[in-house]
C-alpha cells in the first residue's frame, strides 16, 4: 500500500501497515455501501435487525463463550452493556431485574464501591457500570442496594491531591477515573466541592494541541478520553477550562468522509464504538455553545448524522444478532451497546441538557410534575433518520448513556434523600 506525498516535486510514495490496513477496511466498507451507491432508494431496505439483536443479547444471560473469561473482573460491565443495549432497542428487562439487582448487590464491597465480581477488589470503572446498570433497571429496589455513605467514603479515598482520581487502591490515574467518579457522585447526590477540588484544572491539562483530550497530561488525543473529560466538565459546569473551538474541530474531523463512521484517534481506523464516544461529544459541545434550549439549532448536530447511521446499520450489524467494530470482526456486548448508543445520538436531534426536567422527561415520570433543580435532563423532539421509521431506537442521555427518563427518575429518588 502506498500514499503519495503532498509536498515537494517528487512523486514520493510511502508504504506502511497503517496505509495497508486503511485500504483493506475501505474496500470492505465499499462493498457494504455498494447497493446504496447504485440506487439511493435502497435506503428503505436498510433495516435495524432489532429482533435478532434482542435475541442475541438475551442469550448472553444463559451463558457466555469461553473467550469472555478474560472479562471475569468486568461482570458489572457485561451486565450494563447487555441491559442498556436491550433498553435502547425498547426491550424490557423487568423479568430479569431481581437477578440483576441481586448479583450486583453481591459485587458491592463492604467498604464501598462495586467490584468486578463477588470477592474481588472495588474499582471505579466497575462502580460506574454497576450504578448505571441499576439505573437501567430503574426500580427503588435497585437504588436501595447502594450504600451511599460507604460509596462517598470510597470516592473520597480515590481522590488525589492534584485533583485527579485513582481507579482503585494504588491504581492508575486518568480521565476515565475522573469521569466515572464524577458521574457516580452526581447521580447519587454525593457531589461536593471537596470531592472535585482541582478536578477541572487537572482535566484542562489533558487537552492536547490537536484539541481532543488524552488519558493523562501529555498523552495523545483519544475519543474515549475526550468524551469522559468533556462529560465530566459538563457535570461540573467547568467547560470554560477547555479550548472549545479547537475541541470542536478535532472531534468533527474524526468522522471519516468515505468510511462514514468515527475513528478514535488521528490516522486510526473507523470503529463503531466511537459512534458514541465521539458522536456524543458533539451534543455536549452544542450545549456549551448554546446553553439555552431555545437557541439550539433544530437541524441537529455538527456531524453527518445520516452517514453515521449508514455505518452502524450497513457495516456494524451482524445478521444473526449483535454489533461489531467493523466488517470482518466478531460481534460483542461492548460494541453492541456503544454502536446502538451512537445510533441513538445520530437519530435524536435537539437533545437539550437542562438544569431541570424538561417536558419530555416529565411525561415519563408517572405524571409527577414537581421540579428538581439539580437534575440534568434531556429532551428529544425531532429525529434525523436513515432507513425506515422502524430503525429508530430509544434516546440516550449524552452524558451518562442511560435513557434520559431513567436518569431523571434515579436522580429524583437520590436527591430526595
Amino acid at each position: 500500500a502506498r500514499m503519495s506525498s503532498q509536498e515537494g516535486d517528487d512523486d514520493e510514495e510511502w508504504e506502511g501497515q497503517t496505509v495497508e490496513d486503511q485500504e483493506e477496511v475501505t474496500q470492505k466498507l465499499d462493498r457494504c455501501y455498494a447497493a446504496l451507491r447504485r440506487d439511493a432508494s435502497e435506503e428503505n431496505d436498510v433495516h435495524l435487525f432489532r429482533e435478532e439483536h434482542i435475541a442475541w443479547l438475551w442469550r448472553g444471560f444463559s451463558g457466555l463463550p469461553s473467550g469472555y473469561s478474560s472479562l471475569d473482573a468486568s461482570k458489572p460491565w457485561l451486565c450494563y452493556w447487555t441491559i442498556q443495549a436491550l433498553d435502547l432497542l425498547g426491550e424490557s428487562t423487568a423479568r430479569r431485574a431481581p437477578q440483576i439487582v441481586g448479583f450486583l448487590d453481591k459485587c458491592q464491597d463492604t467498604e464501598g464501591g462495586f467490584t468486578g465480581g463477588p470477592g474481588q477488589l472495588p474499582h471505579l470503572a466497575t462502580t460506574y457500570s454497576a450504578v448505571l446498570a441499576l439505573l437501567v433497571v430503574g426500580t427503588e429496589e435497585a437504588y436501595k442496594i447502594i450504600d451511599r455513605e460507604k460509596m462517598s467514603s470510597f470516592l473520597h479515598r480515590r481522590k488525589c491531591p492534584n485533583g485527579g482520581f485513582t481507579m482503585h487502591d494504588s491504581g492508575e490515574q486518568d480521565v476515565r477515573s475522573m469521569y466515572t467518579a464524577i458521574v457516580v457522585a452526581k447521580l447519587l447526590n454525593l457531589l461536593t466541592p471537596e470531592l472535585v477540588a482541582g478536578s477541572a484544572e487537572w482535566l484542562a491539562q489533558c487537552q492536547t494541541y490537536e484539541g481532543g483530550l488524552g488519558g493523562c497530561p501529555g498523552n495523545e488525543a483519544h475519543g474515549g478520553y475526550t468524551f469522559c473529560g468533556v462529560a465530566a466538565l459538563v457535570i461540573l459546569g467547568r467547560t470554560d477550562v477547555l479550548d472549545m473551538p479547537r475541541l470542536l474541530r478535532w472531534v468533527a474531523n474524526r468522522q471519516m468522509e468515505d468510511d462514514r463512521g468515527f475513528q478514535g484517534r488521528t490516522n486510526k481506523l473507523v470503529d463503531s464504538c466511537y459512534s458514541f464516544w465521539q458522536g456524543a461529544v458533539l451534543p455536549l459541545i452544542s450545549y456549551v455553545m448554546h446553553p439555552e434550549p431555545e437557541s439550539h439549532a433544530p437541524s441537529g448536530w455538527l456531524f453527518d448524522q445520516r452517514a453515521l447511521q449508514q455505518y452502524v446499520l450497513m457495516c456494524a450489524q451482524h445478521a444473526q444478532g449483535g454489533l461489531r467494530d467493523k466488517p470482518g470482526k466478531g460481534c460483542d456486548y461492548y460494541h453492541t451497546c456503544y454502536a446502538l448508543a451512537g445510533l441513538s445520538v445520530a437519530q435524536h436531534n435537539d437533545l437539550v441538557i437542562t438544569p431541570e426536567p424538561s417536558p419530555y422527561i416529565d411525561k415519563h415520570l408517572d405524571g409527577n410534575e414537581e421540579e428538581d433543580d439539580d437534575v440534568v435532563s434531556v429532551s428529544s423532539s425531532s429525529v434525523t433518520l436513515f432507513g425506515p421509521t422502524e430503525n429508530v431506537v430509544e434516546a440516550t442521555h449524552p452524558v451518562y448513556n442511560v435513557r434520559p427518563e431513567k436518569v431523571a427518575r434515579a436522580m429524583r429518588y437520590f436527591y430526595s434523600l
